[in-house]
This record gives structure tokens, sequence and C-alpha cells, in this order.
């Protein structure tokens, strides 16, 4: 089975200078997560989430309307092809502990997006992928190791010292 076969087309997509608040908008009536960026020659230049707009906003004072998607986007992207096989596109997902793909053409050219999602709903048919292979690949997702966190005490909490 072919990326091509079960990717979701046609992309939604920004670019670079698009602001927070149009990205996020474009996010929340599609009921997307990630944005493609695309340059002005059509050629992808980056990602951004619903996180990275979330994260980016908290750190400043700055309007949404005023910060561009390029101040905030991931702009090393993992990619599939379109004529790449879907356990290929899912071993990227894997390694790369990423949920969704851009999908591009042999030049370069965005042409859908294939989510964890398209994978099982439409990939676990026929002679595509097998539900352990899905399995094994969300368990390397989601791995976490453990971190120490550190909490800062209530605003009326008294510390010693």
């Amino acid at each position: 089975m072919k990326v091509r076969d079960i990717m979701t087309e046609p992309p939604l997509t920004c670019t670079p200078e698009t602001s927070l608040a149009v990205a996020a908008r474009l996010m929340r009536d599609a009921d997307y997560g990630t944005l493609p960026v695309i340059d002005s020659h059509g050629q992808l230049a980056g990602i951004v989430t619903d996180r990275d707009i979330c994260l980016a906003l908290a750190g400043t004072n700055r309007n949404a309307l005023h910060v561009s998607v390029h101040e905030v986007m991931t702009r090393k992207v993992f990619s599939a092809l379109e004529n790449d096989d879907v356990r290929s596109a899912l071993a990227t997902m894997k390694g790369a502990r990423v949920r969704r793909l851009p999908v591009r053409d042999e030049f370069g050219r965005l042409k859908g997006m294939l989510s964890i999602e398209d994978i099982v709903v439409r990939g676990l048919e026929g002679d595509g992928i097998a539900a352990d292979e899905v399995v094994a690949a969300l368990r390397a997702m989601y791995a976490r190791g453990r971190t120490a966190v550190e909490t800062a005490p209530a605003p009326n909490e008294l510390t010693p010292g």
C-alpha cells in the first residue's frame, strides 16, 4: 500500500508570513493540529503545530496577530514521498516520534498529509499495515522517560528558610 492511497489531500497550509492568529483559526476551523508551512515556490519550509502556537504565545506579551509563523515553526520536517510504502512512512513516524507527515512529490511539492489516524482508519485494510505494527509505532511515539518535575510554591505558600 502506498502513502498516496491513504493520505489526506489537499493539504491545508500556511506561509511563513501567516500570523499565529490566522494559523490558529485555520487549525480550529479544519479541526487540525498541524499546518505545513509552504514557501513562495510551493516547497515545504516547515511545520507549525497548535502546541507551537500555544507555547510561543505563553512566552510573550505580543499579540498573536503580530507574531509570524516563521518565528515558531519547526524547520526540520520529517516527510514522506507519495510513492513511499506505508510501512516506510510508519517507520519514519516511529523513529521521529511524530504523528503526522507532510507528503511530497518527487519535485518536493506538498501533495497531502499522512497522519497516524489515516493509517489506523485506512491503512489496516487489505495489504496495508498490521494492527501490531501500528501499536508498536504508537508505543515508541508515546514512550516517556522519567523526569524530575520541580513545582513552584503556591503564591500564598511560605517556603522554609
